[in-house]
């Protein structure tokens, strides 16, 4: 098994971060197919690749959503011939022109079906579960049935696709959107005459808006999108005062701390006290416990 080409693609792509599902098979004819990762639910593709058994035996893969990818081949390039570094040249460029191509339709096509769900929803109830737990105002959200809508754009301001959030918490985004650097504002769109803060998610972000009169606040939409907000953020306006706030998770302090280092921004997190009870993470759980404990204090008086 050790000399089976798809086997051993199949391993670089796990080696790279890129687990496909063990149900789904590699199709080696050298087109671009979507598959599933381990971690996707049903229905849901969210790896690419293709595969070449033709010589030089090579392929390359990854993740539409993390932006992640790899190529390899059968051959170290050191035993390639210079027939077959060409041939791999010139492979590799003409796909890359394919995938490129392929992920601008992918991205239009679901900013128009976002914009079509967007133009036909109405203003969000602020008696809203989801809204109500978590002690935020509908502000920007609309509202489609009992789900929130909640527009994600980029710092351009063109919609690139939408945010669901049921009752009970659960959210999706629209498939195919263009996730990489782009945000859901509280209010106003950035501008590099106000502080900016990043925050992961919208209903932090609501939160630290209460917190922070006066400043921009957007959220990522998670904590690996960080990155990629706070520098675009920094490319665009370089003098901005530019604040993470980190949700106070390791992965969240991880993921916003460097993310503060690569825009030269500055991070913040919530500082639970000691009796504070265990799982609350961000700023939103923090100031949903600290109203109720002045309710509690209150009614106790």
């Amino acid at each position: 098994m050790q000399n089976d080409p798809i086997t051993q693609f199949r391993q670089a792509l796990a080696d790279a971060g890129v687990i496909l599902a063990l149900h789904s098979p590699i199709i080696a004819d050298g087109a671009l197919h979507r598959a599933p990762l381990v971690t996707d639910r049903p229905g849901q593709k969210t790896a690419w690749y293709r595969l070449h058994l033709d010589s030089p035996i090579a392929g390359a893969g990854g993740d539409w959503r993390q932006g992640l990818s790899v190529r390899w081949s059968m051959k170290s390039q050191s035993a390639l011939t210079n027939k077959e570094r060409e041939m791999l040249q010139h492979r590799i460029e003409r796909e890359r022109a394919e995938r490129q191509a392929d992920l601008e339709a992918q991205h239009k096509e679901a900013a128009k079906r976002a914009l079509w769900i967007w133009n036909h929803a109405s203003s969000a109830k602020a008696d809203h579960e989801y809204l109500r737990r978590k002690q935020i105002h509908p502000g920007i959200a609309r509202q489609r049935d009992d789900l929130l809508l909640l527009p994600i754009t980029g710092f351009d301001g063109d919609l690139r696709g939408i945010q669901t959030i049921a009752e009970d918490g659960s959210k999706r985004f629209t498939r195919g959107m263009a996730k990489m650097d782009a945000f859901i504002r509280v209010d106003a769109m950035p501008a590099q005459d106000r502080q900016m803060i990043v925050c992961e998610g919208w209903a932090t972000a609501s939160s630290v808006a209460e917190l922070s009169p006066g400043a921009c606040v957007i959220a990522a939409l998670d904590a690996g999108n960080l990155m990629h907000v706070g520098t675009e953020a920094r490319k665009r306006f370089p003098r901005i005062d530019l604040v993470i706030a980190a949700d106070a998770d390791p992965v969240g302090m991880e993921k916003a701390k460097a993310a503060a280092i690569a825009a030269n921004g500055k991070w913040i997190w919530p500082k639970f006290p000691k009796d504070a009870p265990a799982g609350l993470s961000d700023f939103n759980d923090w100031i949903v416990w600290r109203r109720s404990q002045r309710r509690d204090g209150s009614n106790a008086g």
